[in-house]
């Protein structure tokens, strides 16, 4: 429980890209906005076939939550980042 802050903070410092709006919530209940729920929707699908699982969010489906076990590593967090930001700079803009 004590890592919970620094873990939200590194995915807060890195999940920095122009199709992500801001990213909401708090320790590791976040959620990255969207301009279209069109980048929501590739976001998931995609980072599920890469084998990271993302879900939308019920009431904004231009959202996608993270909600990762509270045990996971820093080494995984940065690598489930990797896997965002590699779907997102493929997205056309």
């Amino acid at each position: 429980m004590d890592s919970i802050s620094t873990k939200e903070k590194i995915f807060k410092e890195t999940l920095k890209h122009p199709l992500i709006k801001k990213i909401n919530g708090k320790g590791l209940m976040l959620a990255m906005i969207f301009e279209e729920k069109s980048t929501a929707n590739t976001l998931v699908l995609n980072a599920l076939n890469k084998g990271l699982i993302l879900f939308w969010l019920l009431w904004n489906k231009k959202a996608v939550r993270i909600s990762p076990p509270l045990n996971i590593t820093e080494d995984e967090i940065k690598k489930g980042c990797n896997i965002i930001l590699n779907i997102l700079n493929n997205i056309p803009s």
